[in-house]
């Protein structure tokens, strides 16, 4: 049998040893973390299993303090986040987006703001939205803004850092995130004493046993054959209102507690790295990356391009996929065949739609070197 290429990691990295040495050595991780979230982001946290339950929680208590039963989600984002409204009983009313990922202002306009219990900001790929004269026009109509930052924890905007300029924030620990920690999320925000939940016993030994396989699972050599497997579903994305609910994962606690010491630190490195290849790109390919506006800090937990045609998008992942390129999300929202039943209504999105079918993600971790950035360069040229 022939022997499987290299493949890298399209995100995600491993955990550094004083992070492993932290998280076994923290006596209240739960106090530690919570302590560190709220001096980034001035304001309380609750801690929950993931990124999904922290937004069913959110969404559902911003729906019964407004008495609308409807959340207004882009068109193109994770799927992850109409499935959690979805989770909550509610229904699920699309929004469109502009090529840059950014929510589309017409589009805000053209809603029944009336019906709408709150709005969800996603900042996409760790680059901020710039949400101050939209959280008026919404406050001016009873709606709640949830400023996410599932992808963008750790970067900051003029109007505040990213996650805490909302009514409520949302964070996620998963795989891939800004501050990983294998599982775990958090609503930032007062929700009231109801919402709490406590969490699990600190794991500090299931949390160095993960934390150690994980950093196995990104090399190169051992992640090529992990993607061979068709059950392990890696790269995939579906709808699925199912997922735990409750408290953060003891394990996942301790790594968050210990990782977020290094937040900022590892935030800088990927956003130099994705400045210098975005630079590149740019000044090489007709491919064009998403990037903070003046005045933000963006953590880049990869690298989004616009691709110039659908067909040149294909062809730089095919190429490139093996160095971690990826398509991301498979489709806009509005194409979501499971999703439909829980629309408020079935409108058609274009510009989500067009962006869906031109972007493409590129990791930005330290393990790829000048050989593999030449190769990129290269390829997207040859695509332009």
């Amino acid at each position: 049998m022939a022997a499987l290429p290299r493949r890298w990691p399209p995100g995600g990295e491993a955990f550094a040893p004083a992070v492993l040495w932290s998280a076994a050595r923290a006596r209240d991780p739960e106090r530690e973390l919570r302590d560190a979230l709220r001096a980034r982001l001035g304001a309380d946290v609750a801690l929950y299993a993931s990124g999904r339950e922290a937004m069913r929680v959110a969404v559902a208590w911003l729906a019964d303090r407004s008495g609308r039963s409807e959340i207004a989600v882009p068109a193109y984002t994770c799927f992850s986040v109409p499935a959690s409204v979805v989770a909550a009983g509610l229904r699920v009313r699309l929004v469109d987006v502009t090529l840059e990922g950014r929510i589309d202002p017409a589009s805000v306009a053209a809603l029944p703001l009336e019906r709408i219990a709150a709005l969800v900001v996603t900042n996409l790929f760790g680059v901020p939205e710039l949400v101050a004269s939209l959280r008026t026009q919404l406050a001016a109509a009873g709606v709640a803004l949830i400023d996410d930052a599932a992808q963008a924890l750790g970067a900051r905007a003029p109007d505040g850092p990213v996650g805490a300029r909302g009514d409520l924030g949302v964070l996620s620990f998963g795989r891939g995130k800004p501050l990983g920690a294998l599982g775990g999320g958090a609503v930032v925000g007062a929700m009231g004493a109801a919402t709490g939940t406590r969490s699990q016993r600190p794991r500090r030994g299931a949390a160095l046993a993960l934390a150690l396989a994980y950093g196995a699972a990104l090399q190169p050599s051992v992640f090529r054959w992990l993607a061979a497997i068709p059950s392990l579903h890696i790269g995939e994305t579906s709808f699925d209102p199912r997922f735990a609910r409750g408290p953060i994962d003891g394990a996942s606690l301790c790594l968050a507690a210990a990782a977020v010491t290094q937040l900022e630190r590892r935030a800088e490195a990927r956003a130099r790295r994705a400045h210098a290849l975005a630079d590149a790109i740019a000044a090489r390919s007709a491919f064009s990356a998403l990037r903070v506006d003046p005045g933000s800090t963006g953590v880049y937990p990869r690298l989004a391009l616009v691709a110039p045609s659908a067909v040149a998008r294909e062809r730089a992942i095919e190429s490139l996929r093996d160095l971690g390129a990826s398509g991301m999300y498979p489709s806009s929202l509005d194409r979501v065949e499971a999703l439909r039943p829980h629309l408020v209504e079935a409108r058609e999105c274009p510009a989500a739609r067009d962006l869906a079918a031109r972007l493409l993600t590129l990791p930005v971790h330290r393990t790829l070197q000048d050989a593999e950035r030449d190769r990129v360069l290269r390829t997207l040229e040859d695509l332009s």
